[in-house]
């Protein structure tokens, strides 16, 4: 047995076509060694294997593909012909590649479930058919709606040709529910009859489900593709499950007792979803496998990514586990620490990590061990932000700063707001510290920026006003140009709204705030008076470079309002106790 167990172990490891080779030179010729009575029943067990996989459809991807190809092919040139002809066959020509595609993924359940084999070229036509049907959507073929609104109707059929499922929906991108269904039947098969190195390969095949569907693909998967809690998105659909129980699964396994047990079609109406009515007992018990698997794959993404919405979809999948609240916060509070608790490593976060940063200090202060560190942080941020608000505002009012003008705004706020003249004086001030507009820009100084190069010699402050996304033809959205876009509209209006909302969330954090709130007070004094930052954001209102800072300046302003008012009372309620105190003495 020992021998056997290593042999079968090395086996395994072994390349495909080191496998064949294997067999062909070493395994085959000793069964003319052997004597009859041990080769008959090998021989035997050939034959039965090749007569129960001689039916079975034949996946070939590369015929496949060469098949689509030309189909888009033949689109194209149909859509070219429609210039000069005024007969289109675009929607025959989609029809027809559609339903190529739907009869594809019924050889596919076919293969992996009715003779549980072949799972990784089943993954792998899947991930195809998922490619195949992006391109037909993204075909330069003109309008898309032929394509979005066609009427779609998938009938997934035994070999008997009885229907295990039924699809019926409108729009070919859709079809994706129908690939998730498939995959939850491969990896169902997989972990009830797989062989080990099968079954290693899971955890692979769900990254390349992630990467292509997006994380939320797994927890759909789990439901059958189709999007838990939500059937607003699916309103569209109409799925019908034939109660079909699984008693004809050509497994060896299976015996007939098992082959008429129905016990899994009962549960095919737990509210829970992860069942499906023609599964047997066997695949029924395994959902639970194929369940922490992809919870395991969400945590090791969280680890990467971390993020609200990923932790309440790795939330939900616990729950239903049975795991208890606690204990999945234990498993995510390293992550959490980690990304909260940088310290060191500071320089390594980008504005874009900003969401998740201000998520994990609200989940570390849950810990009451922690509370104190996420109240440093927050306070931390908010001062560094701060710090980076009022960079931008020197960059706008380079002024600001000269002792002339300190002065006068200092006389400007012991003014009453309703003070003759207070009005003037201000339009005066903001018109000293402003800084002063540049000219038009030098044709010179547009070819320097798009090029790359320095600015020539006098031009340097020629593109001072100008906005750089005006002169560049790219998306401003696109998520490859962070780094661009903070650089030149840095969004620190939600950056400060979240750390000030991150510090009302956790106990303890207003008086976080308030202490914010004295420095922004001693670093920014105007912000003491509405009328000044009105006129303020008003100046800089009209060039594009700095729209940024006006909604920055509005938020900081409402931040120190609320403020304002929650110092004050303290005050007031100061005030009134002395003045009680005072009138009980006399009496």
């Amino acid at each position: 047995m020992a021998s056997t167990a290593k042999f079968i172990q090395l086996y395994e490891s072994l390349p495909l076509d080191a496998q064949h080779a294997l067999v062909e030179t070493s395994l085959a010729p000793l069964l003319d060694v052997v004597c009859t009575e041990k080769s008959n029943p090998i021989l035997a067990s050939a034959l039965y294997m090749h007569n129960k996989y001689a039916s079975m459809p034949s996946l070939n991807l590369e015929a496949k593909k060469w098949e689509i190809v030309s189909l888009l092919d033949e689109l194209a040139r149909d859509h070219k012909r429609t210039y000069v002809k005024e007969r289109s066959h675009k929607e025959e020509l989609l029809t027809e590649v559609i339903e190529s595609i739907i009869d594809w993924l019924n050889d596919i359940w076919r293969v992996v479930y009715e003779y549980g084999t072949n799972f990784s070229k089943a993954h792998a036509c899947l991930l195809y058919v998922s490619q195949a049907v992006e391109q037909i959507g993204n075909a330069q073929i003109g309008c898309k709606c032929s394509f979005m609104n066609m009427h779609i109707s998938v009938k997934i059929r035994r070999s008997s040709g009885k229907v295990v499922k039924s699809f019926n929906f409108t729009g070919a991108h859709n079809l994706q529910r129908v690939m998730l269904w498939i995959w939850r039947d491969l990896f169902v098969v997989m972990l009830a009859d797989g062989t080990k190195r099968q079954k290693s390969a899971i955890p692979d095949m769900l990254t390349d489900i992630r990467t292509d569907f997006g994380w939320n693909a797994l927890e759909r998967l789990l439901y059958g593709g189709q999007k838990p809690d939500d059937d607003e998105d699916y309103e569209d659909f109409d799925f019908d499950d034939d109660i079909d129980c699984d008693d004809d699964y050509s497994g060896d396994d299976i015996d007939n007792e098992e082959r008429s047990d129905c016990t899994a079609c009962s549960d095919a109406q737990c509210p829970c979803g992860f069942h499906a009515s023609h599964w047997s007992s066997k695949f029924n018990d395994v959902r639970i496998s194929l369940r922490s698997l992809i919870r395991t794959s969400l945590i090791s993404l969280f680890f990467i990514m971390p993020s609200p919405v990923l932790s309440a979809s790795i939330s939900n999948i616990s729950e239903v586990d049975g795991t208890n609240k606690d204990d999945l916060c234990k498993e995510l509070l390293p992550t959490i620490m980690h990304i909260a608790t940088y310290t060191n490593n500071s320089y390594l976060l980008c504005p874009r990590d900003v969401p998740a940063h201000q998520f994990s200090t609200i989940i570390l202060a849950t810990n009451p061990s922690y509370k104190l560190n996420a109240l440093h942080i927050v306070e931390k941020e908010l001062l560094d932000t701060v710090y980076s608000i009022h960079a931008a505002i020197q960059s706008a009012f380079c002024h600001i700063d000269v002792q002339a003008n300190k002065t006068e705004l200092t006389e400007i706020m012991a003014l009453h707001l309703e003070a003759l003249g207070r009005r003037g004086r201000i339009e005066r001030w903001v018109g000293a510290v402003v800084s002063p507009t540049s000219d038009t820009a030098h044709p010179m100084a547009l070819a320097a920026l798009m090029m790359g190069l320095p600015l020539p010699p006098g031009m340097e402050g020629a593109m001072d006003d100008a906005d750089p996304f005006g002169y560049i033809d790219i998306d401003s959205q696109g998520a490859d140009i962070d780094d661009m876009r903070e650089c030149f509209r840095p969004n620190l209006k939600a950056r400060l709204e979240g750390w000030i909302e991150a510090g009302r969330t956790i106990k303890g954090g207003m008086s976080v705030l308030l202490k914010v709130y004295a420095v922004v007070v001693k670093m920014m004094p105007f912000l003491g008076a509405p009328d000044i930052v009105d006129e303020m954001t008003g100046r800089i209102s009209e060039k594009s470079s700095k729209v940024f800072l006006c909604d920055t300046l509005d938020a900081l302003w409402n931040f120190c309002r609320q403020q304002r008012r929650k110092y004050a009372k303290p005050k007031k309620q100061a005030k009134a106790t002395m003045h009680l105190q005072y009138l009980s003495s006399i009496k």
